[in-house]
Protein backbone atom coordinates (compact mmCIF):
# COMPACT_ATOMS: atom_id res chain seq x y z
CA UNK A 1 0.00 0.00 0.00
CA UNK A 2 1.04 3.39 -0.70
CA UNK A 3 0.55 4.83 2.95
CA UNK A 4 1.76 8.61 1.95
CA UNK A 5 -1.38 8.54 -0.78
CA UNK A 6 -3.67 6.88 1.47
CA UNK A 7 -3.30 9.39 4.72
CA UNK A 8 -3.84 12.21 2.26
CA UNK A 9 -7.27 10.94 0.74
CA UNK A 10 -8.33 9.69 4.49
CA UNK A 11 -11.52 10.93 4.95
CA UNK A 12 -11.80 12.35 1.10
CA UNK A 13 -11.96 8.77 -0.20
CA UNK A 14 -11.24 5.82 2.16
CA UNK A 15 -12.74 6.22 5.93
CA UNK A 16 -10.42 5.49 9.18
CA UNK A 17 -12.52 1.83 9.19
CA UNK A 18 -11.22 1.10 5.89
CA UNK A 19 -7.55 1.65 6.62
CA UNK A 20 -8.10 -0.19 9.88
CA UNK A 21 -9.43 -3.37 8.36
CA UNK A 22 -7.10 -3.41 5.77
CA UNK A 23 -4.62 -3.28 8.62
CA UNK A 24 -6.53 -6.17 10.29
CA UNK A 25 -6.04 -8.27 7.07
CA UNK A 26 -2.99 -7.37 6.36
CA UNK A 27 -0.94 -6.85 9.82
CA UNK A 28 2.76 -6.84 8.23
CA UNK A 29 1.51 -3.36 7.10
CA UNK A 30 1.09 -2.18 10.58
CA UNK A 31 5.21 -1.47 10.71
CA UNK A 32 5.41 0.44 7.72
CA UNK A 33 2.44 2.63 9.26
CA UNK A 34 4.50 3.14 12.41
CA UNK A 35 7.35 4.48 10.79
CA UNK A 36 5.07 6.78 9.20
CA UNK A 37 4.17 8.69 12.51
CA UNK A 38 7.86 10.10 11.79
CA UNK A 39 7.10 11.67 8.35
CA UNK A 40 8.19 14.85 7.76
CA UNK A 41 4.71 16.33 6.65
CA UNK A 42 2.70 16.62 9.57
CA UNK A 43 -0.90 15.80 8.01
CA UNK A 44 0.98 12.67 6.94
CA UNK A 45 2.81 11.60 10.31
CA UNK A 46 -0.70 12.51 12.44
CA UNK A 47 -3.26 10.84 10.66
CA UNK A 48 -0.61 7.79 10.78
CA UNK A 49 -0.77 7.80 14.47
CA UNK A 50 -4.47 8.55 14.48
CA UNK A 51 -4.92 4.99 12.51
CA UNK A 52 -2.89 3.28 14.61
CA UNK A 53 -5.18 4.79 17.46
CA UNK A 54 -7.83 3.17 15.53
CA UNK A 55 -6.42 -0.21 15.45
CA UNK A 56 -5.34 -0.05 19.11
CA UNK A 57 -8.91 0.47 20.37
CA UNK A 58 -9.98 -2.22 17.69
CA UNK A 59 -7.31 -5.05 18.05
CA UNK A 60 -4.54 -3.95 20.65
CA UNK A 61 -2.67 -7.54 20.59
CA UNK A 62 -1.70 -6.29 16.62
CA UNK A 63 -0.05 -2.76 18.27
CA UNK A 64 0.83 -3.88 21.07
CA UNK A 65 4.14 -5.17 19.86
CA UNK A 66 4.98 -1.23 18.87
CA UNK A 67 4.59 -0.20 22.46
CA UNK A 68 8.02 0.69 22.74
CA UNK A 69 8.28 2.31 19.72
CA UNK A 70 5.29 4.56 19.58
CA UNK A 71 7.32 5.93 23.39
CA UNK A 72 9.99 6.71 21.21
CA UNK A 73 8.27 8.21 18.56
CA UNK A 74 5.90 10.11 20.79
CA UNK A 75 9.41 11.44 23.29
CA UNK A 76 10.60 12.47 19.77
CA UNK A 77 7.57 13.99 17.79
CA UNK A 78 7.14 18.17 17.71
CA UNK A 79 3.73 17.23 16.07
CA UNK A 80 0.70 17.71 18.81
CA UNK A 81 -1.70 15.49 16.50
CA UNK A 82 1.12 12.57 16.58
CA UNK A 83 1.51 12.79 20.43
CA UNK A 84 -2.40 12.86 21.60
CA UNK A 85 -2.77 9.44 19.29
CA UNK A 86 -0.34 8.01 20.66
CA UNK A 87 -0.51 9.12 24.37
CA UNK A 88 -3.96 7.79 24.03
CA UNK A 89 -2.58 4.73 22.81
CA UNK A 90 0.05 4.60 25.87
CA UNK A 91 -2.45 4.92 28.44
CA UNK A 92 -3.54 1.64 27.12
CA UNK A 93 -0.32 -0.48 27.99
CA UNK A 94 0.56 -1.99 30.61
CA UNK A 95 2.06 0.02 33.12
CA UNK A 96 5.22 -2.26 32.63
CA UNK A 97 5.43 -0.49 29.14
CA UNK A 98 4.67 3.17 29.86
CA UNK A 99 7.02 3.34 33.23
CA UNK A 100 9.13 5.89 31.19
CA UNK A 101 10.80 8.21 33.20
CA UNK A 102 11.60 10.50 29.96
CA UNK A 103 7.94 10.84 28.71
CA UNK A 104 6.76 11.30 32.06
CA UNK A 105 9.07 14.61 32.37
CA UNK A 106 7.56 15.56 29.00
CA UNK A 107 4.06 14.86 30.54
CA UNK A 108 4.34 17.09 33.19
CA UNK A 109 5.79 19.73 31.22
CA UNK A 110 2.73 19.68 28.85
CA UNK A 111 0.42 19.87 31.63
CA UNK A 112 1.40 23.04 32.50
CA UNK A 113 1.91 24.56 29.03
CA UNK A 114 -0.71 26.64 27.90
CA UNK A 115 0.63 26.23 24.10
CA UNK A 116 -0.06 22.51 24.24
CA UNK A 117 -3.03 21.44 22.68
CA UNK A 118 -6.11 20.20 25.03
CA UNK A 119 -6.39 17.01 23.69
CA UNK A 120 -2.64 16.35 24.86
CA UNK A 121 -2.92 18.05 28.28
CA UNK A 122 -5.77 15.87 29.18
CA UNK A 123 -4.40 12.56 27.80
CA UNK A 124 -0.73 13.95 29.68
CA UNK A 125 -2.66 14.14 32.89
CA UNK A 126 -3.96 10.25 32.74
CA UNK A 127 -0.68 9.18 31.52
CA UNK A 128 0.75 11.08 35.11
CA UNK A 129 -2.74 9.51 36.99
CA UNK A 130 -2.27 6.23 36.01
CA UNK A 131 0.87 6.09 37.04
CA UNK A 132 0.39 6.94 40.73
CA UNK A 133 -0.18 3.62 42.01
CA UNK A 134 2.94 2.48 40.97
CA UNK A 135 5.00 6.02 41.80
CA UNK A 136 3.01 7.74 44.97
CA UNK A 137 6.30 9.97 45.42
CA UNK A 138 4.58 11.80 41.92
CA UNK A 139 1.73 12.52 44.02
CA UNK A 140 2.74 16.55 45.19
CA UNK A 141 4.28 17.58 41.86
CA UNK A 142 1.55 16.28 39.96
CA UNK A 143 -1.39 17.81 42.73
CA UNK A 144 0.85 21.43 41.78
CA UNK A 145 1.06 20.48 38.09
CA UNK A 146 -3.03 20.30 37.99
CA UNK A 147 -3.28 23.34 39.79
CA UNK A 148 -1.16 25.28 37.40
CA UNK A 149 -3.52 23.78 34.55
CA UNK A 150 -6.85 24.79 36.44
CA UNK A 151 -5.50 28.27 36.59
CA UNK A 152 -4.64 28.99 32.99
CA UNK A 153 -6.07 26.14 31.60
CA UNK A 154 -9.02 26.01 29.10
CA UNK A 155 -12.58 24.62 29.71
CA UNK A 156 -11.39 21.19 28.81
CA UNK A 157 -8.17 21.29 30.95
CA UNK A 158 -9.31 22.25 34.11
CA UNK A 159 -12.82 19.98 33.32
CA UNK A 160 -9.87 17.24 33.10
CA UNK A 161 -7.29 18.54 36.89
CA UNK A 162 -10.51 19.07 38.40
CA UNK A 163 -11.99 15.66 38.15
CA UNK A 164 -8.47 14.10 38.54
CA UNK A 165 -7.55 16.34 41.32
CA UNK A 166 -11.00 14.67 43.02
CA UNK A 167 -10.63 11.99 42.60
CA UNK A 168 -6.88 12.24 43.94
CA UNK A 169 -8.86 13.92 47.33
CA UNK A 170 -11.29 10.63 47.69
CA UNK A 171 -8.11 8.55 47.17
CA UNK A 172 -5.98 6.93 49.49
CA UNK A 173 -2.68 7.91 47.39
CA UNK A 174 -2.74 10.52 49.72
Amino acid sequence: MNWEEELNILLEERSISQIVEYLLRSPDEISRLVGITKHESEKIAWRAAWVLDHLNMQAPCLAAPFYPEFLQILKKTHFNGVRRSLLKVIITAPTVIKEDGELLDLCFRWIVSPVIPIAVRAHSIQYVYDLLPEYPELENEFRHSLRSALDAGSKGVKAKAGKILSSLDKSTLR
